[in-house]
């Protein structure tokens, strides 16, 4: 899993978070997001295409077509995200990196 986090969402963070993806694992076959513009964007579609990626996209109002991933993303929002009070951008990052890091070595998931 790759990830970053920014003031907005914008091409550019996405590629990176791609990029971030791409040097910690092995190459996957497929990617899939939603139809965001930052995903549909030809910088990141360019970026997929380098490294012979397919794209695959959830329609649109199809959240659970990346069932997964949106179970994750609700599960650190009601447990890191909703409970705390962040001041700056780099508090959240580092938040953030905390608590992927123990959703992926401690804490107990049934997200299958």
């Amino acid at each position: 899993m790759g990830y970053k986090i920014g003031d907005t969402m914008t091409a550019e963070l996405a590629t990176s978070a791609l990029q971030m993806a791409l040097d910690k694992h092995r190459k996957p076959l497929i990617i899939h997001s939603d139809m965001g513009s930052q995903y549909t964007s030809a910088e990141f579609n360019i970026k997929c295409q380098n490294y012979g990626l397919k794209h695959s996209y959830s329609l649109k109002g199809h959240p659970y077509d990346n069932g997964r991933m949106e179970a994750f993303r609700l599960i650190l929002m009601r447990e890191e995200v909703y409970p705390k009070a962040y001041e700056t951008l780099t508090q959240v990052q580092a938040a953030i990196g905390w608590y992927i890091n123990f959703y992926n070595r401690n804490r107990i998931s049934n997200v299958a």
